[in-house]
Parts: structure tokens; sequence; C-alpha cells
């Protein structure tokens, strides 16, 4: 079983660490958040499949590490030339490394430790996946026809594991429903048996008083805090009045201040001498400034200052001349923009297609040119001789030129799937530049 996902540099994930509890997890969350990422991770860990975008963007190579419950670790490793594996056991200090594997090969090591393997089905059926499955697809074999369905259970090890799981659901739901029976005959019971017990009346009455009791703890248990924050307040009170009393005995012993006198005369005294002062202060600070003044100078030379205004005056004209050759610049049109030089790069590519087209042809013509030229016939009756070797020599001739056709088809298949392929990734997947089979063919392949 399967008990944590880490995922380093792996498409949009840099570094996710998932946990497995026993039970089922469920992944949640809004759209391109990476849910389908970690479901590609597994069927990479467990199929090996062809080289796709699974790198992230600037990372050199892409990790995907499985942890089992009894300690195993299963690494798979995607860098941009070559996958490979890491196998960690239980309990090793060194791993097990497995390169140079091809397109979909898993090293059987790796496949006994998953236990992911696809069923295979015996009436030749694409195969079954029942431990990772597509996004817009349904669970396995509810899409499938139904030879498939019977080929699976007919040859498949799994399915002897899903009737099993199958036979404990049953097994689990008819003891659930036995128990609910049980359960459901245990009340009836014992709503019977309450349903005999009669209240004696001294306990009604008995009953009736505790009600009564505890209806009147409940109205105590209300009023109680009131009056405690009666009890509260009336203490403040009785404290601020013993508070004004001591100042009322106080304020009794002090006798009533005299009449006071017009002031009117002070106050404006008072301003005038404020007004006097404020000019005082003045007059000090102008005296201060005053004689902190350096003495006026001497009149200068009046030549600098003229030579200014000299070159004042030419800056001056230079700016009205410009100004006047301006005014007719400003009638003259925009400057054209360039053309696109989208047309010129297909004309490239074009002319490098024919370059390399032109290079077959010569090594064709070379191929050609190392048949030897058919004897000269003699005279000396080794005519049958000669037409022997000029129907060797034209069967020669005609194997090499089937070989080149064959080469030709062969190159055009070639070049068919390189174009669909490039039309299916769109983008190149290391450095994210538009991709054509061109530039993998024609140019010796400008790609990583």
């Amino acid at each position: 079983m399967i008990r944590k996902i880490i995922l380093e540099n792996f498409m949009a994930h840099a570094m996710t660490e998932i946990e497995l509890d026993s039970g089922v997890t469920a992944l949640t969350g809004p759209n391109n958040t990476g849910k389908s990422a970690v479901v590609e991770a597994l069927r990479c860990v467990a199929s090996n499949p062809a080289p796709r975008h699974f790198i992230r963007h600037g990372a050199r190579e892409a990790r995907v590490t499985v942890e089992l419950d009894d300690g195993t670790r299963v690494v798979w490793i995607r860098k941009k030339r070559s996958p490979g594996y890491e196998l960690w056991k239980a309990g090793a200090e060194e791993p097990e490394e497995f390169w140079k594997l091809g397109r979909g090969k898993v090293p059987e090591e790796i496949r006994e430790a998953l236990r992911l393997d696809a069923v295979e089905l015996e009436n030749g059926g694409r195969d079954v996946d029942v431990h990772v499955g597509n996004q817009r697809e349904p669970v396995f074999l509810l899409n499938r026809p139904d030879s498939d369905t019977a080929a699976f259970f007919a040859a498949s090890t799994e399915s002897a594991h899903l009737l099993a799981m199958q036979n404990a659901l049953k097994r689990r739901t008819q003891e659930a429903r036995r128990e609910e029976q049980r359960l459901e005959q245990r009340r009836v019971e014992v709503e019977a048996d309450l349903d005999a017990l009669a209240l004696l009346p001294d306990i009604n009455l008995v009953m009736e008083r505790a009600r009564e009791c505890r209806a009147r703890l409940d109205r105590l248990g209300r009023e109680i805090p009131a009056l405690e924050q009666l009890l509260a307040r009336r203490g403040s009170l009785v404290a601020e009045l013993e508070k004004r009393n001591r100042i009322a005995e106080v304020l009794d012993g002090v006798t009533m201040p005299p009449d006071t006198a017009p002031t009117r005369g002070l106050d404006d005294l008072l301003g005038r001498m404020e007004r006097v002062g404020r000019g005082l202060d003045h007059a000090r600070n102008v005296r201060v400034a005053l004689d902190s003044l350096a003495p006026l100078p001497q009149p200068g030379s009046t030549q600098p200052l003229a030579r200014f205004l000299e070159h004042m005056t030419a800056l001056q004209s230079a700016l009205q001349t410009a100004k006047d050759r301006k005014a007719p610049l400003q009638e003259l049109l925009p400057v054209p923009e360039l053309p696109r030089t989208g047309q010129l790069s297909g004309l490239v590519d074009e002319m490098l297609a024919l370059q390399c087209r032109m290079r077959r042809l010569k090594r064709q013509g070379a191929a050609l040119g190392k048949i030897a030229e058919p004897p000269v016939p003699t005279a000396d009756g080794g005519l049958d001789e000669l037409a022997r070797n000029l129907a060797s020599l034209r069967a020669t001739r005609n194997r090499v030129q089937d070989e080149l056709v064959g080469v030709d088809a062969e190159l055009a298949g070639v070049r068919a799937e390189v174009e669909r392929a490039v039309e299916r990734m769109g983008k190149c997947p290391t450095c994210g530049r538009d991709m054509t089979a061109s530039d993998l063919l024609d140019r010796g392949g400008c790609h990583d």
C-alpha cells in the first residue's frame, strides 16, 4: 500500500509531499492547481511513458517518489534525454539504479515492488488499469464491451481480490442489517418495559414539589446577580456620599473671598506692556541680523555679464532657427512601418529544405556512380558472358533504386510522424518556443 507520494519539479509541482491514510484520500481544489498531476505522477512511476512536458520549467529533471507501507521507496527520474529508476529497499543504504530503459520499459524489480501493472486481456482487447483511471472516462469496465469484462474476470489476478472485496461488502451489509434488526427488537422490548411501569401518587407529588423548588431556585438564581449588582451600586453610592460629606465639612470652615475691584485699566496697561515688549524683541532681532551682515561689496566689471548676454542672444537665435526648420518637417509623412518577415522566414525554411533535398540527390548520384560501366563486347564470341554481366548489373541497379525508394518512403513516414508529434506539442516543452518539423529535420535539430 502506498503511504506517501513526493513530487519534485514535476509539471506544476516544485515540491509537494502527500501522505496517504489507510482509508480513502480525496484531492479537492480549484482548477489548474495540480490535482491531475498527482494522478499522472503515479501513472509515470507505473508505466514509464514516452517523454512529454513532465519536467517543470527551469528545472533539469523531475522526480516522483512513492513510499510503500513496508518502507520500500521507488523513485522515477525523468531527465531531458532519458528516464530512470531508483529502488530503495527497506533498510538499504544505497539504491538499486536502472537506466538506459526503452520507451514504456519498466524493470521487473520495480513492477514487483509497486504491483500497479495493468491487466492484460486474453481476447486481445486494450489492457485494463484497475489502479489509475483517466479523468474524463468512467470507472474501468463501465465503458468497455461485455467481452472485455468477461475476459477481465476470466484472466485477471485482480478479479479474485475484487470478488473477495465484493463478498466482504455483502457480509458486512448483512451483518449490519442483522444488528439493526436486533437493536430495533431491543428498542421495542425496552419501550414495552417502560410502558408497563406506572407512576405512584406519592412519587408524582414529590416530583411536583421538586419541580416547584427547581423553578424557585432558577428564579432566585436569575435574581441574585441583579441583587448583587444593586448591593455593589449601593456600596459605591455610600462611599461617594461620605466623600462629599467630608468635602462639605472642609468647605464650611472657609471664609468668603472679598469683592473684586474693576480691572479694566489694569488690562489695558498689561496689553500695552506686552506690545512694547514684542516691539523691543523685534528691534533686538533686527539689530542682531544687521550686525552679522558683511559690508557692501565694491562694484566689479560687467564684461562677463555682457558675454553671457551675447551667448544667450546667440542661443535664442539658434532656437528660432530650429523652430523655423521644424515647421516644414512637421508636414512630412511619418516613417513607414517595416513589413513583417513571416513570408521571408518561410522562404528561408523552404530554401533550407531544398538544400537538404539537393544533398540527398547528390548522395543518390554518388551511390549510382559506384556502379561499374558495362564491359565492351568483344568479337571472340563472349556475348553470352556479357549479357549475363549486364543482367546482373541491371538487377543490382534495380535493387539499389528500390532501396532508395524505400529510404525515401521511410523518410517521408518519419517526417509525417514528426509533424504530427510537433503539431500535438505545439511548443517546445523545454524552452517554450514555437517549434516546427523543419527545426528537427532540415536544420539538424535546434531543440533539446
